[in-house]
């Protein structure tokens, strides 16, 4: 099986019943042509964050790599996002990516199938924008000697959720489907559990988790690369923890 990239950030926008396409899309920033750098003091560091899109234009990572560079050469550190579990090949790791897609209802290996220009198997975008899917980091300039890698991985982001509430069950049905499958048309998970896993798994968990990895880190000057939706949540994480 192929790595497990786990891409967060349209299913924020998309868990709603009602959205309007293109306009969803202008919204969180699948057209534009340049990247925003968000600002996070503490009392020992420089924290920039530079808002991500999972899905974009050319012209958008063009300017993500030129920044990236520019600004690993005046000495910041990269803390990139990447859900990736370390065993990837192994069957937890399959089973923890059917439990995925049962609270999300569809498996996102990628963001965009360029094939039908639908975005997070749900968003079928109009017009003749050209957008891609986001591309490696190394590709974005990120430094493989220095960066970081800041995010927790599937396996943890379940345990910990399956700890807190319940076992997310598996039926027959999901056996049926290879993980990548467009027509899995399995029961999802409740729409309770599915709520709580977004809010205080996907943006919560995880921001606390980057939020302590950049303090003990020590780093002076920080360069945060993840999905603009967790801006807000890590600044809210630094102005609620005094100590930090």
């Amino acid at each position: 099986m192929k790595k497990l990239l786990i891409l967060f950030t349209i299913y924020t926008f998309t868990s709603c019943g009602s959205i309007s396409q293109n306009s969803t899309l202008k919204k969180i920033g699948v057209f534009d042509t340049r990247s925003e750098l968000g600002i996070i003091k503490n009392k020992n560091q420089k924290i920039l964050f530079l808002k991500m899109h999972h899905v974009g234009k050319k012209e958008f990572y063009n300017d993500v790599a030129h920044k990236i560079d520019s600004l690993q050469k005046l000495g910041y550190t990269v803390f990139y996002e990447s859900a990736i579990d370390e065993e990837t090949d192994s069957l937890i790791t399959i089973k923890n990516g059917m439990k995925l897609r049962k609270l999300m209802g569809f498996f996102p290996d990628k963001y965009l199938d360029t094939t039908t220009n639908i975005i997070a198997g749900k968003i079928k975008f109009k017009g003749n924008h050209k957008l891609f899917n986001q591309p490696k980091y190394t590709q974005l300039n990120v430094s493989t000697y220095t960066s970081i890698k800041a995010d927790v991985n599937l396996s943890e982001l379940i345990t910990e959720f399956e700890k807190k509430y319940s076992e997310i069950k598996l039926e027959d049905c999901d056996f049926r489907f290879r993980l990548e499958d467009k027509n899995y048309k399995c029961k999802m998970a409740n729409k309770s559990l599915r709520k709580k896993f977004e809010k205080e798994f996907i943006q919560d968990y995880r921001n606390r988790h980057l939020a302590k990895k950049i303090i003990d880190s020590k780093k002076k000057k920080v360069l945060v690369v993840y999905g603009d939706t967790h801006y807000v949540g890590l600044y809210r994480e630094f102005l609620l923890n005094s100590e930090l």
